[in-house]
């Protein structure tokens, strides 16, 4: 279980990090950029709101983070490694209600490719289950959000549909994407 003390020393542990965090040019992918901050939590109300709006029920680990953050103030760059290409950027971690339209976007595609998701992981020993739905958190990886689902981790690639139990926990998943643990 995720408690608010969980969350609240992620917290400051993340942005200590992130405050002297350089930007790896030898890296591909998108990284997060040196200052980001973790917005303000979100109240139950909004919490309530947010459930409403994407028609689902969050698992109660999610809304005791969201009350402590709510997305990051930055978005990530992608800098290419040394390949040439010019960087690009994109939301971070996603924030309610100003990444609504980019979540429900994530939402939607992998709800069309649900069927092969579904295969991959039962393939792996997982059921998602039928009731499930998933929540986009940062980037590919969705927290299901399910009653009769254990609360964790997914990482969907859409494309080539590649669908992995990334973690059995959010606090466990937070660790490894945030703290490196």
């Amino acid at each position: 279980m995720l408690t608010p003390e969980f969350a609240r020393n992620f917290r400051v542990e993340t942005e200590a990090n992130w405050a002297s965090r350089d930007i790896r040019p030898e890296i591909y992918g998108f990284q997060i950029q040196r200052g980001t901050r973790w917005n303000p939590g979100l109240t139950d109300d909004q919490i309530s709101e947010y459930e409403r709006v994407l028609g689902s029920h969050f698992p109660d680990d999610l809304k005791t983070l969201l009350r402590e953050m709510n997305g990051t103030d930055r978005e990530t760059i992608n800098i290419y490694g040394s390949s040439g290409t010019p960087s690009r950027t994109r939301v971070g971690v996603y924030a309610y209600p100003q990444d609504l339209a980019h979540v429900q976007e994530r939402i939607a595609k992998v709800e069309a490719h649900r069927a092969a998701v579904v295969v991959d992981l039962a393939r792996q020993g997982f059921n998602l289950g039928t009731n499930a739905k998933l929540f986009p958190f940062y980037g590919h990886r969705y927290v299901v959000c399910a009653r009769d689902v254990e609360c964790c981790v997914l990482s969907i690639q859409i494309q080539d549909v590649d669908a992995i139990v990334f973690a059995r926990s959010l606090a466990q998943y937070l660790e490894r994407e945030f703290l490196n643990r």
